[in-house]
């Protein structure tokens, strides 16, 4: 029965998320969509960071795919562009979702930062990272890198948050339209 309530309360959480969004969750929303009280999802999930552990790196997982980075009949390069190209939906290029991914650093490393803001950006990241590394594995093991797997690592991470960042910038001279193009520059110096 343990198992089975734990997995309700995780499902009323995923409905929280798909109905109003990821900043809908919190131990008191869940508890009433769950039908339970804040101290039995308390008793599941101690702090609200733990119960964000549990939503996140699924919902990462669902949001970058590994696509075709093992089809060998593609050329590498094409195939890490095209998983790295998940990092930006069409709808991310649009100002409020820039803007939402900058809130994420705020609320993580601002001014008025917060513990859970930055437990959860750390959680996201690293899942982040883990999703790459695994990318950058597979072409490794076709031999199609051409720096170890930590350099290459460091620069798709520098690409991806600079132009993040750019998107967000006002006047910047960087667009959406610059964003695939760059992104296979970074792809052609670490990749055959």
């Amino acid at each position: 029965m343990s198992q089975e309530r734990r997995q309700e309360i995780v499902d009323a959480a995923r409905r929280l998320v798909e109905r109003s969004g990821i900043e809908s969750i919190s131990v008191r929303s869940v508890a009433r969509e769950a039908g339970i009280g804040a101290s039995t999802l308390r008793h599941y999930f101690p702090t609200q960071a733990d119960l964000f552990d549990v939503l996140i790196e699924p919902a990462l997982e669902r949001m970058l795919p590994d696509l075709r980075i093992a089809d060998r009949r593609v050329a590498p390069r094409r195939r890490l562009t095209e998983c790295l190209m998940q990092y930006f939906p069409g709808d991310f290029m649009r100002t409020e979702f820039t803007s939402m991914w900058f809130s994420a650093y705020a609320a993580a490393v601002g001014p008025s930062a917060t513990e859970h803001g930055t437990h959860t950006l750390e959680r996201m990241s690293a899942v982040s990272r883990d999703r790459i590394e695994s990318w950058l594995v597979q072409l490794e093991s076709e031999g199609a890198l051409l720096v170890d797997r930590g350099a290459a690592m460091l620069l798709l991470l520098t690409v991806l948050d600079g132009m993040c960042v750019q998107l967000i910038t006002p006047g910047t001279i960087f667009a959406g339209e610059d964003v695939q193009p760059t992104l296979e520059q970074a792809v052609n110096a670490v990749v055959r």
